[in-house]
């Protein structure tokens, strides 16, 4: 099956890694530093006491990649147009799957703008992944968390079983499932409290949850978006919520959110597409989220600032 990776950040040159351990992907990214590393020295994977060097396919020119079977979609949600467009230059044919597996909401509805509805499958994942440098990732995870996928179409075919298939050979532990949104939902927990804290503080993912007062802010954040999540009809208990953030969290303690990093590094985050699509969908349904929205404000703040203070 020919796959590849658009967006081969820290979560995508994971699962690119990853599966190269069954296929030979192809991972698509813009760091020309990153890529040009894993061309001469393959992929760098970092775990827990030991190291992995996968051999894997890199480019930043999009003419590059030739007609997939599957194209996994990892780029940072401002992205999703222009990375489709670079993807439809050769990459993706009108029979090639386009699995959506970024953070927040809204990059379906750009995907509808762009591809056939046959086309485009739902996803997440909870796994989480550092890049520490060209080349180099750092596994930030327990790889037992899960990954799902859902057609548009709720119809899935065999080459969408294949593609399961194959990422759970590699050690992906991947499920089709009719829960996606809800599993969707279930991620935006985790993001809207624990990315945006992370930046905010400046912190990893143990001291947000560790500190009293960002675990009492993380609370209201998880609270307010479960309240959305159940006018919604998706059936997340507060309880349920908080739960599973605190479960993400025991299991990526160490983990730096890519929110932070790009606040770090004066970059666009995703807040508008997870906190910010929080705070609209609950306006829409008249629940306030104030917790939600003040933390989507300080990282926009923080996103305008010329420096970090010292």
């Amino acid at each position: 099956m020919k796959i590849a990776i658009i967006g081969a950040g820290a979560m995508g040159s994971l699962f690119g890694g990853l599966l190269a351990r069954t296929c030979q992907p192809i991972l698509y990214d813009l760091n020309q530093a990153h890529v040009d590393a894993m061309r001469a020295h393959g992929l760098r994977m970092s775990f827990s006491g030991q190291d992995e060097i996968a051999e894997v396919t890199a480019t930043s020119d999009p003419s590059a990649v030739p007609a997939m079977d599957a194209v996994i979609l990892f780029v940072k949600s401002p992205h999703t147009r222009a990375a489709l467009l670079d993807g439809l230059q050769r990459a993706i044919t009108p029979d090639t799957q386009v699995i959506s597996l970024q953070n927040g909401l809204g990059n379906i509805e750009v995907m509808r703008e762009l591809l056939a509805p046959a086309q485009i499958v739902q996803g997440f994942s909870t796994l989480t992944s550092d890049l520490v440098g060209p080349g180099h990732i750092h596994v930030t995870c327990d790889l037992n968390l899960h990954t799902a996928m859902w057609p548009l179409t709720h119809q899935p075919d065999a080459r969408l079983q294949e593609l399961c298939q194959l990422m759970n050979q590699a050690g992906l532990q991947t499920v089709i499932s009719d829960q996606v949104e809800r599993d969707v939902w279930m991620k935006l927990l985790v993001n809207a409290s624990l990315n945006s804290l992370c930046a905010i503080t400046r912190q990893n993912v143990g001291h947000v949850v560790d500190h009293p007062g960002t675990r009492r802010i993380l609370e209201s954040i998880v609270y307010e978006t479960a309240d959305i999540a159940n006018a919604k009809g998706l059936s997340i208990s507060r309880q349920a919520a908080l739960q599973h953030v605190l479960h993400v969290a025991e299991k990526t303690r160490g983990h730096i959110p890519s929110m932070a990093t790009d606040v770090f590094n004066r970059r666009p985050t995703e807040i508008e597409a997870i906190n910010g699509a929080i705070v609209r969908a609950g306006q829409a349904l008249h629940i306030p989220a104030p917790a939600t929205e003040w933390a989507a404000h300080l990282v926009r703040c923080l996103e305008n600032y010329d420096h970090w203070a010292a």
